[in-house]
């Protein structure tokens, strides 16, 4: 997932925030090209730059000097129904897409549809549902109905994919699939490709030949991570464009994110100790600075740099599975509480610690003990 270059514009909308509800419809000049959307302006500062939701679920700031007109709706706009958000996705993509629906998902693929059908089982028939049954019947965390369709695009090709991911956040990026926080959508291509013989037709893919591939375990958690942040950001865990710490986004998308490549899908359940993430966290003790566990509470910054994110990660995946299984409680009320942190506004350290410690404990040390130990002791 990709939070922060979007959301740049966090300081830069015109200083004070007011909330406004108006359903409206916009038209934007951006680059020379007209815009049209339909939404509602969820906050407009007093420049008049505005964070915009359109009917798809899709983030838009907007400068004032791109806005060519504004109308208030008399009726509330309604989000896209999965047909609509078909169609328009349909238009947007390019040629040789179509469309597979569940009953929560869209599904735009350009191949096969074995891969399509694959995916949206995996998405909808053990995903969603173990998500569902995690949060409410074990956490007993209220979820909210996504407000829109979940929107899934697979390419059919690594060099297709790649082209959209360089539009969308520039040139650079290499992931095999991703959650976009703005379009709140999740991408990735067609991954059966890769794993053709020389001479060997598409359509004699085989999903399962696919899962026995060693390669297969970070494609399948690949896919189920990014899918779990989209889950998250659309049934109430946490808030698209609030300052959620990276430690707590990333570790619990990496806690449901372990396959199981015994299972006909590739995943079954949240929870399962993922090896790699487990092997690497305890490589890392041996040299842990004695401030790691706070360090990774205040700041992202561990996360984000490229020599230090391996670790950070690990520590990140380590720190959930602890609090989730040793903490269950007062996590979830941490969970709860930085679930309605305000969008666009950035907490300071202080802040975030305060936070962590107000439901967690004061006495950090004596947590990080305890936590080194499970960790330590988990098989």
């Amino acid at each position: 997932m990709r939070i922060w270059p979007a959301i740049l514009a966090l300081s830069l909308l015109g200083g004070l925030l007011v909330g406004t509800s108006k359903a409206d419809h916009l038209t934007l000049v951006i680059s020379g090209r007209t815009i049209e959307l339909d939404g509602e302006i969820l906050i407009e500062a007093r420049d008049q730059s505005l964070y915009f939701r359109e009917v798809d679920g899709k983030i838009w700031f907007v400068e004032p000097g791109q806005i060519q007109d504004k109308v208030d709706v008399e009726e509330a706009v309604e989000p896209l129904s999965k047909e609509e958000v078909g169609q328009r996705l349909l238009k947007e993509l390019p040629d040789g897409f179509r469309i597979y629906e569940t009953r929560h998902y869209v599904i735009a693929y350009q191949n096969e549809v074995a891969f399509a059908r694959w995916v949206s089982g995996l998405y909808e028939s053990r995903l969603y549902r173990a998500f569902e049954t995690f949060w409410v019947k074990k956490k007993k965390f209220k979820l909210t109905d996504p407000q829109y369709p979940l929107i899934a695009i697979i390419f059919g090709t690594r060099a297709q994919y790649q082209q959209y991911v360089d539009r969308e956040l520039g040139p650079g990026q290499t992931m095999i699939a991703y959650y976009n926080l703005q379009t709140n959508r999740v991408a990735m291509y067609d991954l059966t490709a890769d794993q053709l013989n020389p001479g060997q037709s598409p359509n004699e893919r085989n999903i399962d030949r696919v899962l026995q591939n060693p390669a297969a375990i970070m494609m399948v958690a690949t896919i189920i991570h990014e899918a779990t942040h989209q889950l998250m950001f659309n049934r109430g865990i946490q808030t698209r464009f609030a300052d959620t710490p990276l430690w707590l986004n990333e570790g619990l998308a990496m806690y449901f994110e372990a396959p199981d490549l015994q299972s006909k899908t590739g995943w079954q359940t949240p929870g399962r100790i993922f090896d790699r993430r487990l092997i690497r966290f305890r490589q890392y003790l041996a040299n842990r600075p004695a401030d790691s566990l706070k360090s990774l509470i205040i700041s992202d910054a561990r996360l984000r740099d490229s020599d230090t994110s391996i670790d950070a990660y690990a520590e990140a995946w380590a720190l959930n599975h602890f609090l989730l299984n040793r903490h269950s409680r007062q996590y979830i009320q941490y969970i709860d509480h930085m679930s309605a942190k305000r969008v666009l506004h950035e907490d300071s350290p202080e802040t975030r610690l305060a936070d962590f410690q107000k439901f967690l404990g004061e006495d950090l040390g004596e947590l990080d003990k305890e936590f080194v130990d499970y960790v330590r002791r988990l098989r």
